[in-house]
């Protein structure tokens, strides 16, 4: 190098030291006073713990809890267990019809929690072809006979379903699922409505979201496939056909003690 070029790179590097040396006075001096200031401190633990909020939220959205079958229950007088025991549950649906999928789910939660709230929501504004109180009223019956849901209550609720859980003291909120891959796209959705609704309408934390996957054995049973039965019976009441057949198709998706009501309501609108 020449004699220019040493003096060149001296200079730069006594620059550069001297940009260091600014950088750590200044940062010390900055932490120094906020750790001075109580209100700078309160300010910075506030953002803090609302990043760290957003953070869950975003992860529950983002990752969902998805019970798998066979659904498992925790051992007896574990700790989870007692939990379970003293916590109140929502698993919110149409219900539109009940069948035996929607049962079997129930009669799980029963035994896992200890009191289990199934809620049809109900939109003022909205003309049902078979109304919430008459879907209510077709689950009390299917539940009423069935030894293992005695602690199960159904719930006509207007407006929003997680304000009725909070007022319940609910610790989770359930949705009923065929599998992830065939309903997660709509149930994201609501997923979203029901973990950013309470923090911005209601400004509460709001309870986690789990989705229960179907029994494989009913996986092909849904409300619309009942419906679709209804009216073909419907069909063949008019035409004067024989309609033995299909009262014994749809007793293989609800139980029987409700099967005649079921047609009674549905077949009348379908």
């Amino acid at each position: 190098y020449r004699h220019h070029d040493v003096v060149a790179l001296v200079a730069l590097y006594r620059s550069r030291q001297y940009t260091n040396t600014l950088f750590l006075f200044i940062s010390r001096t900055m932490i120094s006073s906020i750790l001075d200031s109580p209100v700078l401190i309160g300010c910075a633990a506030a953002l803090l713990s609302i990043a760290a909020a957003i953070s869950i939220l975003i992860f529950r959205v983002i990752f969902p809890t998805i019970i798998t079958y066979p659904w498992r229950l925790p051992p007896k007088d574990s700790r989870q267990c007692k939990s379970d025991k003293k916590s109140t549950v929502v698993l919110a649906g149409s219900f539109n019809p009940p069948h035996l999928g929607h049962l079997v789910m129930i009669r799980y939660l029963a035994e896992r929690y200890g009191r289990v709230i199934c809620c049809i929501g109900v939109n003022p504004n909205k003309q049902y072809d078979v109304t919430p109180q008459s879907r209510a009223e077709i689950l009390r019956e299917m539940l009423i006979n069935d030894g293992g849901c005695n602690n199960v209550t159904v719930e006509v609720v207007s407006g929003y379903i997680w304000r009725f859980a909070r007022t319940q003291n609910a610790s989770s909120f359930f949705r009923g699922i065929r599998t992830w891959d065939a309903d997660g796209g709509d149930e994201r959705t609501l997923q979203i409505l029901n973990t950013w609704g309470p923090l911005i309408l209601g400004r509460i934390w709001p309870m986690k979201t789990m989705f229960l996957e179907g029994d494989p054995q009913y996986r092909h049973v849904s409300s619309t496939l009942v419906r679709q039965i209804c009216a073909r019976r419907k069909e063949a009441i008019e035409s004067e056909d024989s309609n033995a057949d299909i009262n014994e198709e749809l007793t293989l998706l609800v139980p029987e003690r409700v099967a005649a009501k079921v047609v009674e309501v549905y077949g009348a609108t379908s």
